[in-house]
């Protein structure tokens, strides 16, 4: 990996238009299985460079360099980028040390029940001399040559000093071409712990049904039926006969005949 990065920062140098992009990606999951892969994309402008330089396909070219990994590769491409990978899987974090050994000069992968821990240095300039080289660092950019390593680790980002962390999740660190880079990354999975949110929802709900219960005691002492003494029985009327055994009296007086 590191001749080839010099070798393709050479070749972007002499054409405006080449572009090359290297890539060591990541992939751990939760049990400490993943993958490792080493990706290096060319444009086309860059793939015919090499073809007029080497006199054989750029295929052929990136197969004979060292990526650093020894798996199974592919060729896959994205616009005007033909992107070359090769990729090795492992079953668990002590079986990476040996995959990643081809492109670190140390590398630790820790999993514990809190989360996941990363470490790992990387020296591209390592045994080589730039000096050997007519390169200047400072004159590759972005738009001529990217260099990149991508980690996807399992839980929630925590501390780090990644470039920039993807959408994703994923870490972004930068490889610089003159000088060694130190990575670290810790991730936390989800806390399992009590959850102090059930009280509060035990405490409203009771609250709720004691108004409830409390307002429907209310109700029914205000809206129970009223005792109210019996009506006492109309008095007789005059057009009314007397019942059998009554007497009644005239309300007016006799008049005696003269």
């Amino acid at each position: 990996m590191k001749h080839l990065s010099i070798l393709l920062a050479l070749l972007a140098l002499v054409l405006a238009s080449c572009r090359a992009e290297v890539r060591i990606v990541l992939d751990v999951a939760e049990d400490g299985s993943g993958t490792i892969a080493a990706e290096v994309g060319l444009n086309d402008q860059l793939r015919d460079l090499i073809t007029q330089l080497f006199g054989s396909e750029s295929e052929e070219v990136i197969a004979g360099l060292d990526l650093g990994l020894e798996g199974t590769s592919q060729t896959r491409t994205e616009g005007n980028m033909t992107i070359y990978t090769t990729d090795v899987a492992f079953s668990d974090p002590e079986s990476i040390q040996e995959a990643a050994a081809g492109n670190f000069t140390a590398f630790r992968l820790e999993l514990a029940d809190e989360g996941v821990s990363l470490e790992a240095t990387l020296d591209l300039a390592g045994e080589l001399d730039l000096s050997e080289f007519p390169l200047d660092p400072n004159a590759i950019d972005d738009e001529t040559l990217q260099e990149q390593i991508i980690v996807s680790l399992p839980g929630e980002p925590d501390e780090h000093n990644a470039d920039q962390i993807l959408a994703d999740g994923r870490y972004v660190w930068d490889i610089p071409l003159d000088s060694e880079l130190y990575m670290f990354a810790n991730t936390l999975y989800p806390t399992g712990g009590f959850p102090w949110w059930l009280p509060g929802l035990l405490g409203l709900s009771g609250s709720l049904a004691l108004a409830v219960w409390f307002a429907a005691v209310r109700r029914d002492k205000q809206g129970g039926p009223v005792r109210r003494p019996a009506p006492e029985p109309p008095p007789p009327t005059a057009d009314r006969a007397p019942t059998q055994g009554a007497t009644t009296e005239s309300p007016f007086f006799e008049i005696e005949d003269e």
